[in-house]
């Protein structure tokens, strides 16, 4: 066994009596032949070991017993220690002793201590339910006589810092750091010294439903009865702030043959700046006013109206993104149901924990969350669909991490696989992936023959072609991306390279110059006249030419390295990177037919999803001959990638890849930014050149979780008005069938003729939008290439 902590001086109170109290040991334990989320937890009782056992304890404590804030899983294995068998063996039975899988456990109560000293502080262990064993004792820590607490403690009032993460420090958190570096431990809202253990999404949502107050209590939060009574929580700003809707851009939008000089005029004149002046000690003004965008909007005079929309989106964005931070959750619930609850004669209303859940994405899935969901032979021992219910909710916490999610969630890995099961695939794929990758070279050289051209004959100034696009697209790729970004044979900066390894090196290309929506004469930095000689950029171009051979149909399409770049530098293997750009490329594929027929298809899907769930707006757009929502093809043809900042692709994508809700969710993610973006556009925008502009310049403008709560809860509007339209239609012709019975006698009336009520086709007979609900993947393919096919 491995010792990874030792606290000594921990008792149990079995009475009022001090003279009664028992004295012990607080260790975990995890063995070395077994993962980490198995380790154990135990008290023993000093009175029940010999002096050499409580020695080797003591020089444990003094080693293992004050691990540090930053603690990791591997530092804590790299320290840990052997543990004499003769300690857990000769206090087994003892009285109070207790050994129990740390995993086992439901929370764990951190009572922290007096600050005058009347008590110490205290751990409560709450078993799940369904755990063998009884009610465990209450371990209380002697900070006063414990060694490790006492030094620590003298270490943080030396560093001026007695405290460890905003608390006062006592020995219990030591035991937490440890355990939160073994299973995924939340911090419950209900109780802040309550910490539920390897907990459901319906356990985290339950004990933090008090910072998600009900309809009942918003009246109560809103008049400033609550704790914070902050000025930012106060009503009256944001009521105002959001009756006047920053007004003033109307006046602007009138005078565009105005000068500069006379908007600012007219701005500054303006009540709703003077309100703004008025409330500058307010957090989320002084945070408005100082926002780079935000200022930058405010320079930006290239057109009043499209100036007008901007400003005031920008406006709504940072406050927004501030309730957000701030959970100022009252006022984020009005906001989502003012703009998303809107009257449509049906009452397919949102319910309170239809809010809830959709606005709870504090809750990402830990590696310590994630390996609990696995029992010893690494098989999932949870519903995929819980797996799926915390990534879509509350994402994947680190990069580190995705490179393991997003394997399951590309179904590189089948979800019912074991640890043994996965190696072998591994080992598979590993050969598989050679192959293919060898047959490159061939098709280039000529070496190889077209059969599956259909033409028999030697393409390979085909294949040459389809190099050159590669090669050219990956020198463009994310070069503002730090693995990316420099040209040179380590990927490092140029000045920390060798002299002769900088020969013919290119120079870094800028931020902004990665754009490849270019035609394919481009400048010459990118026009292959400089070889790749960064590690990760040829990573990309041999997965992109393995790809095209795996494929020949389909061919290299501009767009795909777009697609590959995030997964790449998540995995930073080159097979497991391949594998999950073929399994990304299963469902994306529809997107780069030849045919155009796959996104084509999505189009008139976000066409009649507009048309259904944002019907002023759909009209207004056709007012701007801009009904065919043209200027969200880019969107979703790379799934938002170019609109969003790295990081954030990452969160959006495994988002969409769970099919939590529907396999194309995109189309929600994207009718959610058109929703967001509805007001300005009405109220602004009425030509189709402003709409095409407004929309190429949303590069990085949007908060992608506001935009994730607003496509969750569309979807969820979505689904019942579906189901309603479909109840209504079956009360229709329940009647009808009715009136057909009651005339039964009247020989003119025939069956059928009793009609329904005529109108418009329900969508709920466009098979387009009843593939919405469905969380089977589309798949469409390439048909098979032949030398006339176009490119």
């Amino acid at each position: 066994m491995k010792l990874l902590l030792c606290k000594s001086h921990v008792f149990v109170h079995p009475s009022t009596t001090a003279s009664e109290n028992v004295q012990g040991f607080i260790l975990v334990t995890c063995d070395a032949n077994r993962p980490l989320h198995e380790a154990q937890l135990h008290w023993v009782p000093e009175n029940s070991l010999n002096q050499n056992q409580i020695d080797e304890l003591m020089r444990c404590d003094s080693k293992l017993g004050m691990p540090p804030a930053a603690a990791t899983a591997a530092s804590l294995l790299s320290a840990a220690t052997n543990l004499n068998d003769g300690v857990l063996l000769d206090t087994s039975g003892a009285y109070l002793s207790f050994s129990l899988p740390i995993a086992s456990l439901f929370s764990i109560e951190f009572r922290p201590p007096s600050t005058s000293g009347w008590w110490f502080g205290s751990i409560v262990l709450h078993r799940r339910q369904g755990a063998h064993g009884g009610t465990l004792p209450v371990l209380f820590f002697h900070d006063n006589v414990c060694p490790s607490t006492m030094q620590k403690k003298r270490d943080l009032n030396k560093n001026f810092d007695p405290f460890t993460q905003g608390e006062m420090y006592w020995g219990g958190i030591d035991l937490r750091i440890v355990v939160s570096q073994i299973v995924d431990l939340q911090r419950t809202a209900a109780d802040n010294n309550m910490w539920l253990v390897n907990a459901t999404l319906d356990d985290l949502r339950n004990f933090s439903s008090g910072d998600l107050p009900s309809e009942t209590n918003l009246a109560a939060e809103g008049s400033g009865s609550g704790s914070k009574g902050s000025k930012d929580n106060a009503p009256g700003f944001w009521d105002k702030l959001e009756a006047a809707r920053w007004s003033i851009m109307s006046g602007i939008a009138s005078a565009t043959s105005k000068t500069e000089r006379a908007m600012a005029s007219l701005v500054s004149n303006h009540p709703v700046v003077k309100l703004v002046e008025k409330n500058q000690d307010n957090p989320y003004v002084a945070k408005l006013l100082r926002n780079p965008k935000v200022q930058e909007i405010q320079d930006d005079f290239d057109s009043a109206r499209i100036y007008l929309a901007k400003w005031s989106l920008g406006v709504t964005e940072e406050a927004n993104k501030y309730k957000l931070d701030h959970q100022l959750n009252a006022s984020y619930r009005q906001l989502l149901t003012k703009d998303l609850g809107y009257n449509v004669d049906t009452d397919a209303d949102f319910t309170e924990e239809e809010l809830n859940r959709a606005m709870q994405r504090n809750f990402p899935l830990t590696q310590q969350k994630w390996d609990s969901f696995f029992d010893a032979q690494g098989r999932l021992q949870v519903t995929v669909h819980e797996v799926k219910d915390f990534i879509f909710h509350g994402g994947v916490d680190s990069m580190a991490l995705r490179q393991q999610v997003w394997l399951f969630l590309l179904d590189v890995y089948p979800w019912d696989s074991s640890r043994d099961e996965r190696a072998q695939i591994d080992a598979t794929l590993e050969e598989v992936y050679t192959q293919h990758k060898a047959q490159w070279g061939h098709r280039t050289s000529g070496r190889a023959h077209s059969a599956d051209s259909g033409s028999g004959e030697d393409d390979s100034e085909y294949w040459k072609d389809q190099e050159f696009r590669i090669e050219k697209d990956v020198k463009r790729n994310d070069r503002s991306v730090d693995i990316y970004k420099y040209n040179t044979p380590n990927g490092l900066a140029p000045e920390s390279q060798p002299r002769s390894a900088m020969d013919g090196v290119a120079p870094k290309i800028e931020d902004g110059d990665d754009d490849n929506d270019g035609d394919d004469d481009d400048d010459d930095s990118t026009n292959g006249h400089w070889t790749i000689r960064n590690p990760h950029l040829i990573v990309l171009s041999n997965i992109l030419k393995t790809y095209n051979s795996f494929s020949p149909n389909l061919g290299y399409v501009q767009g795909m390295t777009d697609l590959l770049s995030p997964i790449y530098y998540i995995m930073r293997d080159e097979t497991k990177a391949f594998w999950c750009f073929v399994h990304f490329m299963d469902r994306m594929e529809r997107n780069f037919l030849r045919d155009q027929s796959g996104i084509r298809d999505q189009m008139l899907t976000l066409t009649e999803l507009c048309q259904l769930m944002l019907p002023q707006l759909s009209a207004h757009l056709d007012k701007c001959d801009s009904s065919n929502l043209f200027f969200c093809f880019r969107m979703l043809l790379v799934w938002f990638k170019r609109e969003f900042a790295f990081d954030d692709i990452c969160g959006i994508w495994e988002v969409l890849l769970t099919d939590f809700y529907s396999s194309q969710f995109q189309l929600f993610f994207m009718l959610a930014i058109l929703q967001k973006n509805s007001k300005p556009i009405i109220e602004n925008l009425d030509q189709f050149d402003q709409v095409i502009k407004y929309f190429n310049d949303l590069h990085n403008t949007m908060d992608w979780r506001d935009i994730a709560i607003r496509s969750e809860l569309l979807f969820v509007r979505f689904e019942k008005m579906m189901a309603l339209m479909e109840r209504q239609e079956e009360l229709q012709t329940d009647q009808a069938d009715q009136a057909m019975v009651i005339d039964g006698d009247n020989e003119s009336v025939q069956q059928g003729t009793v009609p329904l009520p005529q109108g418009k086709r329900l969508p709920i007979h466009s098979p387009l939008l009843q593939q919405l609900l469905s969380k089977k993947m589309v798949i469409q393919r390439e048909e098979t290439r032949t030398t006339d096919s176009v490119r």
